[in-house]
């Protein structure tokens, strides 16, 4: 039985995972709070060298 090309674009879709953490929430939680920690530090450098 030959696979569509759909079924080619859904398997593919379903293998990819990042390269880091074991799912793409992960991932995006990862950089959110990698965002905010940087914010709050940028912050906290302003309010104190300035």
């Amino acid at each position: 039985m030959e696979a569509t090309e759909k079924d080619v674009v859904e398997q593919d879709h379903q293998d990819s995972r990042p390269p880091i953490f074991r799912s793409w929430n992960q991932m995006y939680l990862f950089v959110l709070v990698l965002h905010a920690i940087i914010i709050t530090l940028f912050y906290f450098f302003t309010e104190t060298y300035s």
